[in-house]
């Protein structure tokens, strides 16, 4: 692998983990600001799923060099449910949770799309190189 892939690679695994870190974020937030009901069991169940989702992402393509659009996007389309859920499904009237919610669904695409990025120009990378 070129020194340029190296670089796209890090880009991969850097946007999964912190996609971990905010799946784990979703998940917490329910016991430390004490949301109730079926939505803190979503965010703990919809966080945990992210966290490993985007972990799995992690290590796949760090250890095995395996690169996919498709757990990134599958992540961006979580992030996307994460910020919509406590409007469509919960009609949640609490600013804090509509905020954590959107904000780490938000944050959560973005960085699923620059894995993307990354993914993409990774394979072209590698691809060129060889």
């Amino acid at each position: 692998m070129s020194r340029s892939a190296d670089g796209k690679a890090a880009l991969v695994v850097r946007t999964a983990g912190l996609t971990a870190a905010l799946g784990a974020f979703v998940m917490v937030s329910t016991a430390v600001f004490t949301i109730t009901d079926t939505m803190g069991i979503h965010n703990v169940i919809a966080g945990a799923i992210i966290a490993f989702v985007a972990s799995v992402q992690a290590y796949r393509t760090d250890e095995q060099g395996s690169f996919s659009i498709a757990i990134p996007a599958v992540l961006a389309v979580l992030g996307i449910w994460i910020a919509i859920a406590p409007i469509l499904l919960f009609d949640v009237q609490r600013d804090l949770v509509l905020g954590i919610n959107g904000v780490s669904g938000v944050l959560i695409v973005i960085l699923s799309l620059a894995g993307v990025y990354g993914t993409v120009q990774t394979s072209n990378a590698t691809a060129t190189s060889a």
